[in-house]
């Protein structure tokens, strides 16, 4: 089991609305994600993720990022399928189901 959402970048967030207009940083990072688990690459953009576009910002630190190659790793399927997608407050909501 692993929970939480796709992007962590609480500091630079600049709307606190609900439904705030996602920032560049976490679409961006969202949609880099997106294609690496539809993908199922998990190998070769894994261990790479502070490069993908927004990262720095998505993600300024990587314990919030960690848990998800957990996940993967314990998962026996070998593709994760997204259940949630969307944003809230502008952080990607983005969640996928392994088995």
């Amino acid at each position: 089991m692993g929970s939480g959402f796709l992007t962590h970048g609480l500091p630079f967030l600049r709307d606190f609305r609900y439904d705030a207009v996602p920032p560049g940083w976490s679409t961006e990072f969202d949609l880099w994600a997106a294609e690496a688990l539809d993908q199922g690459d998990r190998g070769r953009r894994s261990p790479t993720f502070r490069r993908a576009p927004g990262a720095s910002y998505a993600h300024p630190t990587a314990e919030h990022f960690a848990p998800l190659f957990v996940t993967l790793g314990a998962a026996d399927s070998p593709q994760p399928v997204t259940t949630i997608t969307g944003y809230w407050l502008g952080l990607a909501k983005r969640s996928f189901q392994v088995a």
